[in-house]
C-alpha cells in the first residue's frame, strides 16, 4: 500500500477529555449537597428558634409598588403612600357583612389593643362594598371602640382600583358575586377573602394570616403566627434582626 492511501494516524487521546466532565460532575454534586446541608441547617435552626418561643423570618410574597387614593371614615382623602415605613395590617370589610367581617375586625382589634405602644404598626380595613359611605365606616368601626385616630383607616374608593390593588398588590383572592341562592339574607351580597395580609416596612407582602381557617386549630396556629410575625417585623425595622 501507498503512503498516499494509508489512513491518518490517530491523535492520542487527551486524557482532560474524560476528567474534566468527570471533575464537573463531582463539583456539582458537592454544591448541591452543601446547598442540601445548609438548607437543613436553616429549618433546623428555623424550628429550633419557633421552639423557643422566637418569631422566624416571614417569607416575601410580593411587593406594594404603587399608590392609591382612598376615602378615609373621616371622609378625609388619604393616600396609602402616606404610610410608606409602617407595617401594615390589612383586611377586606363591608359594613353589612353577614360571614366573617365582624370576626376579622374583632382578631385585628385585638392586635391594635395588643401592639398598642407600636405606632409604627398601622391597620387598614378596605370596604368591598362601593354602597359603604364614610359614615357608615365609621359606624362600623365604632360597634369595636375602634378610635378615630391615626392608627387604623377604614378605607373606600372606586370599585374596581381598590379591588385591583387588593388582589394585584396584596394578593388578596377576588371578590365574587354570592349567588343569589346562596345568600343569608339580601345583605349577603359577596364572597371574599378573610385573610389578613402583614406587610413590612419597606412594602413587602410578607404573609397572608389565616385566622379565620374553618378548623380551630389551624385558626389558632394562625393567630399564634401574625403575632409572631409582626414581633419580628418590628425587629426588623428596628435593625435588630436581619
Amino acid at each position: 500500500m501507498s503512503e498516499a492511501s494509508s489512513p491518518p494516524a490517530k491523535r492520542p487521546l487527551n486524557p482532560w477529555s474524560i476528567w474534566i466532565p468527570i471533575i464537573m460532575v463531582m463539583l456539582g454534586i458537592v454544591v448541591f449537597y452543601n446547598w442540601l446541608i445548609f438548607r437543613q441547617r436553616q429549618e433546623m435552626d428555623r424550628v429550633k428558634a419557633e421552639a423557643a418561643g422566637a418569631p422566624s423570618r416571614p417569607p416575601i410574597m410580593s411587593r406594594l409598588s404603587s399608590d392609591l387614593e382612598l376615602t378615609e371614615r373621616s371622609g378625609k382623602k388619604v393616600h396609602l403612600a402616606e404610610l410608606k415605613g409602617k407595617i401594615l395590617v390589612t383586611s377586606w370589610v363591608f359594613t353589612r357583612c353577614t360571614r366573617g367581617c365582624s370576626a376579622v375586625t374583632s382578631l385585628m382589634k385585638k392586635l391594635y389593643d395588643e401592639f398598642a405602644d407600636h405606632p409604627e404598626i398601622h391597620f387598614l380595613s378596605f370596604s368591598l362594598d362601593t354602597d359603604d359611605t364614610p359614615e357608615m365606616l365609621a359606624k362600623f368601626a365604632n360597634n369595636f371602640n375602634i378610635p378615630a385616630d391615626a392608627r387604623w383607616w377604614f378605607l373606600s374608593g372606586e370599585k374596581k382600583a381598590v379591588r385591583d390593588y387588593m388582589t394585584r398588590q396584596f394578593g388578596f383572592r377576588a371578590v365574587e358575586d354570592m349567588p343569589e341562592k346562596d345568600r343569608l339574607g339580601p345583605d349577603d351580597k359577596y364572597i371574599h377573602d378573610l385573610r389578613i395580609a402583614v406587610v413590612d416596612h419597606q412594602g413587602h407582602v410578607r404573609r397572608l394570616e389565616d385566622v379565620m381557617n374553618a378548623d380551630p386549630t389551624t385558626a389558632q396556629y394562625w393567630n399564634d403566627q401574625i403575632r409572631r410575625d409582626l414581633r419580628w417585623l418590628i425587629d426588623y425595622r428596628d435593625g435588630k434582626v436581619n
